[in-house]
């Protein structure tokens, strides 16, 4: 009779135990939908495959992907998402950056950005003739009255005023002319301009034809991150959302880190033809993930660690700054747009991050 008993309290027991199960199923809330913005570039594929594969909803978030085709493109439609990808001169050129937070770095991509010109061009006759740019080809005669194709309000505008200043020229010895990537590579295959200034996977397209590379971010100076921004409205009112994004993203980073270019390969591949629109050859897909660096949680948090007067980042955005208004910014106009800039996020993600395999 007791065992009989005993029984029938350990069968009520689990039935209790699953009923509540069911339950808590049933009455979970549903995964935050989060929309974010962003470019059909390197650092978007961090996110892609982890939105295959479920991270976000194991963060209780839902991740939609919009698609823009340049960073002023995504700041013009930033109605549509609350977190999104970028360089720092969309940012800074829209009419209200104020309206931002940045709360972390996607990739560095330095190399990524390329002035090219044609294999006949007399630029590439000379390489190191600058001495405090040994990687730079040509001379400033070779770049005088030329006529520069570049996409205004981009990261290619930084790098082509850096790579005019290494000759010593600017932009009033060029003639420029404003044009989108896509289009502008046609103007340019065309047989329009001298030069153009592109990003990847655009510049990838310059490769296949035939186009050179004159100049880089990095051999003219002018190192070029990609920038996690969120609303700052949004961040201020849903602060464990984006410590939960940014969880997902660098739990990705790290994939990025020890996974091998081979094992990336196809997925990458996958992602640039279906959600960029852009099939990648294995060439491109092994330069495109090489040359993008990017940065682990602890990384970035040493990038954003504000201990002194200013963070590395807050130094590397006052450089561009400089750059975007030179003396026409007050003091107080510098450090409004620097106090874009917080490890706040970063600093409520949870750790570890999780393994991806």
């Amino acid at each position: 009779m007791r065992r009989s008993t005993l029984s029938g309290l350990f069968g009520f027991f689990a039935l209790l135990l699953a009923l509540t199960a069911d339950l808590s199923a049933a009455y979970q809330e549903p995964p935050f939908k989060l929309e974010t913005g962003w470019l059909p570039e390197h650092e978007t594929f961090l996110i892609w495959y982890a939105k295959q594969k479920g991270w976000d909803k194991q963060e209780g978030l839902d991740i939609v992907l919009n698609r823009f085709d340049s960073g002023k493109d995504l700041i013009g439609n930033a109605d549509k998402w609350v977190i999104g990808a970028c360089g720092a001169f969309p940012i800074l050129t829209s009419p209200y950056p104020e309206q931002f937070t940045i709360i972390g770095v996607g990739n560095d991509e330095s190399l990524a950005n390329a002035v090219m010109v044609r294999p006949d061009s007399p630029l590439l006759d000379t390489k190191g003739a600058n001495k405090g740019y040994p990687n730079l080809y040509g001379k400033a005669d070779d770049v005088r009255g030329k006529t520069i194709i570049c996409p205004a309000s981009s990261s290619a505008q930084y790098l082509l005023t850096k790579w005019l200043a290494a000759y010593g020229l600017t932009t009033e010895d060029v003639r420029i002319q404003n044009t989108d990537a896509v289009p502008g590579l046609q103007a340019f295959f065309g047989g329009e301009g001298d030069a153009i200034v592109l990003w990847a996977p655009y510049s990838y397209t310059g490769d296949e034809h035939g186009l050179k590379v004159a100049a880089t971010s990095r051999s003219v100076n002018a190192p070029q991150s990609v920038l996690l921004m969120a609303d700052k409205d949004f961040a201020a009112a849903h602060p464990s959302q984006v410590a939960s994004f940014l969880r997902v993203y660098l739990r990705a980073v790290r994939m990025m880190r020890e996974e091998s270019v081979a094992t990336l390969a196809e997925d990458y591949k996958t992602f640039f033809k279906e959600w960029a629109g852009k099939t990648m050859s294995d060439a491109e897909v092994i330069k495109d993930i090489t040359i993008h660096q990017v940065f682990l949680l602890e990384d970035q948090l040493r990038m954003f660690n504000a201990e002194h007067s200013r963070s590395d980042m807050q130094d590397w955005l006052a450089s561009i700054i400089r750059f975007h208004a030179g003396d026409a910014y007050s003091q107080d106009k510098t450090e409004e747009l620097l106090g874009l800039v917080t490890g706040a996020f970063l600093e409520k993600v949870e750790r570890p991050i999780p393994e991806y395999r």
